[in-house]
């Protein structure tokens, strides 16, 4: 059976059109109908994503007994996964009770059901494919086996392994989705239009064009940027209200760094432009996501002196969760290691990229209050004001996270996520349920915020290189 990738929320849960499928007497399709899909949850879904139990559309969820006894386990941990296991057992609590205190049966959710299922694991074919029944993973797999003499059944999970087995053992897999973007193929932020001459000679003499005036316009979003082409011709604009803004002659500068590509003048706009209060800066490493961010906040604090404070937060995530221990020192100490990147950064901003430079920059900016390097475990209760707050390395953050760190934001604050979202060191999170692969979803469109993915590696030949073949 092929492992295939499936939006939770798709019609491809379906293996009939909705009108099809059996009523159940209680407004939900029939679980025992023969056109009704089961989809078996896995405990990385429901860690990655706690509030997913109403977004699968007309699906009959299966939630095995052993999920629920893995949640149990994982609800004492103080980070974000023990979080997220908490508010997955309050929801299932709750639909519990608004159901007659059992979930043994199928509990109407939405459109669909949802039920536990505490018998059906088939213990005799997980032997027969020498799995071992005693396994968490393996007795999930057998109860996605049981589901599959009553119906067709998905198993659904964030974990790959599990969904290699599964798919071995002839169980369908899919990946969850918890973020869908309005289009098709992920944002990047910005696009190449083809127009006519007269457009983009109009756009020169007026400095902005209507939106309706360019094919294909609608497809470019509030914030987003647009190089407009006709032929030779050519003019960088940037999407605001219903007008494609042409942008100014004079190339922006942050801190004496000039952008190398038309994707880091991209960043640079929406960095400088205060109506732009949260940004989300993707890309691979050594396109510059970082050291833009941290130029752009030092030109608006120390020269422009808009904010009061450049304050960067890292997740504590060790590269391969290979982790090195505990850190000797007090706290600034134990922070030093995992603040090496933003340190390496103002090192490149320095006149002559020096080491000794930077670090005497760093300490002044420190002592002034102008520069703190924090991790984003101690943001909570925290109410930033006036400050232009960095996240870098956001891919390793919980959607959960994301939303303790926005509901910080106080007035006159920026905030700006940066990080690459092909390099995930977190468990349970993948390319479209990390932070910033969810924050680019949910608000996209909205006024207040942009977003960039950066392309053209700037680091050096070799990391260029490495990029592309390695």
């Amino acid at each position: 059976m092929e492992v295939t990738d499936l939006l939770p929320s798709s019609r491809l849960l379906s293996t009939e059109p909705v009108g099809t499928q059996v009523d159940g007497g209680d407004g939900c399709p029939d679980p025992g109908s023969a056109t009704a899909v089961r989809v078996v949850l896995d405990t990385s879904v429901l860690v990655a994503d706690p509030s997913c139990l109403a977004s699968f559309d007309t699906a009959h969820l299966v939630i095995p007994l052993t999920v629920v006894e893995e949640l149990d386990g994982l609800k004492t941990r103080p980070d974000d996964v023990g979080r997220s296991a908490r508010a997955a057992l309050r929801a299932l609590e709750e639909l519990r009770m608004a159901n007659g205190g059992s979930l043994a049966t199928p509990a109407p959710v939405g459109a669909g059901t949802l039920q536990i299922e505490i018998n059906g694991v088939q213990k005799h074919l997980l032997i027969e494919h020498g799995l071992d029944p005693a396994v968490p993973d393996n007795r999930i797999i057998g109860a996605a086996l049981g589901q599959t003499e009553h119906g067709p059944t998905v198993m659904v999970s964030n974990d790959a392994a599990l969904r290699i087995k599964a798919a071995h053992l002839g169980v369908s897999a899919a990946e969850h989705q918890p973020s869908r973007a309005a289009r098709p193929e992920r944002r990047i932020g910005w696009g190449v239009v083809e127009t006519a001459y007269e457009t983009i000679d109009c756009l020169y003499a007026a400095g902005s064009v209507a939106a309706d005036a360019v094919p294909h316009g609608a497809t470019i979003g509030e914030n987003e940027f647009a190089v407009l082409r006709s032929g030779s011709q050519s003019a960088l604009t940037r999407r605001a209200d219903d007008e494609f803004v042409l942008l100014p002659q004079n190339v922006p500068e942050a801190w004496g760094l000039r952008p190398r590509s038309k994707e880091q003048r991209f960043a640079l706009e929406l960095l400088l432009d205060p109506e732009v209060s949260v940004i989300a800066l993707d890309g691979r490493a050594g396109t510059g996501k970082t050291l833009l961010a941290i130029a752009a906040g030092l030109e608006q604090v120390v020269e422009q002196q808009r904010y009061e404070r450049v304050a960067v937060y890292r997740p504590l995530v060790p590269v391969g969760r290979a982790d090195v221990g505990f850190l000797p020192g007090g706290l600034d100490e134990k922070l030093d290691p995992w603040m090496a990147a933003i340190h390496d950064a103002i090192v490149a901003l320095t006149d002559e990229g020096c080491s000794n430079d930077a670090g005497r920059l760093v300490d002044e900016l420190t002592c002034r209050g102008q520069l703190s390097l924090e991790s984003v475990t101690f943001l909570r209760g925290r109410s930033l004001q006036r400050q232009l707050v960095v996240i870098d390395e956001a891919q390793n953050l919980e959607p959960t996270t994301l939303k303790t760190i926005l509901t910080r934001v106080g007035e006159g604050t920026k905030v700006v996520f940066t990080g690459d979202t092909s390099q995930i060191d977190a468990p349970y999170l993948g390319e479209s349920n990390n932070a910033l692969a969810v924050l680019t979803a949910a608000f996209a469109g909205q006024s207040c915020f942009g977003h960039i993915t950066l392309t053209a590696c700037e680091r050096s030949d070799v990391a260029s290189l490495a990029a592309e073949l390695l």
